[in-house]
């Protein structure tokens, strides 16, 4: 069972006991003596001389009783805990990419655990979900070149939408419970940051439709929202997005992705092999001629590709002619059966983030 499964089970729902952590630290001393002594202290966990332990991730068991106050984190802590991960951790360059994301995932799998146990309350688990969301949208597009052995994409989209479903689940409770009604009241005072969220709802509504952009669902999930919601720009340009796609107006899709913020792109850039190999599909059938080409910078400018000789060897994998830097279409030549192209990446949209700006940056200062 899933955190988010067992979060929102309706018979745990029922059971008003809560229990609250009483471990102030980031890691329990239990834990600390115990993993010591058996020398499983991460290198991650090293500084100099200094060892600083994070909780790791423990599947439960039958005989086992997790729900002791002593080992669980309160909200304050484990916002602490996510904070040194994502801004302290996360500058480490002494490991290999791989190594920083598998250690950083483990730690993030145990506060979620530690929030479910606890059931915090709908508005802290937003809170520490939305830069854990971002953290895998990130690294989804950070190691898309890694071999499946060192990282495994549909782990990963596995855990981003436990995330997301969780965090929009939290919202719609928010909504229910009328907390949000203050801030919609104090919407003409945004800029004077008065009672705003800790967490940009809006990008994570529109991350949940760029991650699933052949599912209908996040489609029928935004038309319900509320219309302020639907209003915001970046949301109603990734709605946008998603239609054209499922419309197939390939043009359309990729002149919209050059608007989107670094990690909206993230999302999208996994699904542009696949958009562009359906549309040079539907170009071999629609230009299918003997004799016409049409130039490689075209094709790059429609399709979104780096630059011209990408444009012209993703053609040729496919199996179309090339002639004089121009592509001939022809349905008889196109290769459906050759597996999908990488892409070469590129810097995110050229904003020149760092990693700490990928989980703080506001897409309106963009």
């Amino acid at each position: 069972m899933s955190y988010f499964d067992f979060f929102y089970n309706k018979n745990i729902a029922k059971n008003n006991d809560t229990i609250a952590g009483t471990c102030y630290s980031m890691c329990p001393q239990d834990e600390i003596d115990l993993r010591v002594r058996e020398n499983s202290v991460h290198i991650l966990e090293v500084i100099g001389p200094v060892k600083k332990l994070v909780k790791s991730y423990c599947r439960s068991a039958a005989d086992s009783n997790m729900a002791v106050p002593r080992i669980l984190r309160p909200y304050s802590t484990l916002k602490e805990t996510l904070e040194y991960l994502l801004f302290e951790v996360l500058k480490r360059r002494d490991v290999p990419t791989v190594v920083l994301y598998d250690f950083i995932n483990d730690r993030l799998r145990a506060i979620r655990q530690d929030m479910t146990i606890q059931r915090l309350l709908s508005k802290q688990c937003a809170c520490l979900l939305e830069p854990m969301i971002r953290f895998y949208v990130y690294f989804a597009y950070r190691l898309y070149e890694q071999p499946i052995n060192d990282f495994d994409p549909v782990l990963n989209k596995k855990y981003l939408l436990e995330c997301m479903k969780w965090f929009l689940s939290c919202c719609d409770d928010m909504d229910q419970k009328g907390e949000d009604k203050l801030e919609e009241l104090t919407a003409p005072f945004s800029n004077l940051n008065i009672n705003k969220n800790e967490f940009d709802r809006t990008l994570v509504e529109s991350l949940y439709i760029l991650c699933n952009l052949y599912d209908i669902h996040p489609l029928l999930r935004y038309l319900s929202l509320p219309r302020d919601l639907k209003r915001d720009s970046m949301l109603n340009l990734s709605y946008n997005i998603a239609v054209a796609n499922i419309k197939g107006d390939f043009i359309n899709t990729c002149r919209l992705i050059d608007k989107l913020c670094p990690l909206t792109y993230c999302a999208i850039f996994l699904y542009l092999p696949e958009i562009q190999k359906h549309a040079l599909q539907v170009l071999a059938y629609g230009y299918n001629s003997k004799q016409l080409t049409v130039p490689g910078e075209v094709l790059q400018t429609w399709l979104r590709f780096n630059n011209k000789d990408e444009t012209l060897a993703v053609c040729r994998h496919y199996g179309l002619e090339i002639k004089n830097n121009a592509v001939r279409f022809a349905r008889d030549s196109f290769k459906k059966e050759v597996p999908k192209h990488q892409l070469q990446q590129n810097s995110l949209k050229g904003k020149g983030l760092t990693v700490e700006d990928i989980f703080t940056y506001k897409r309106n200062i963009l």
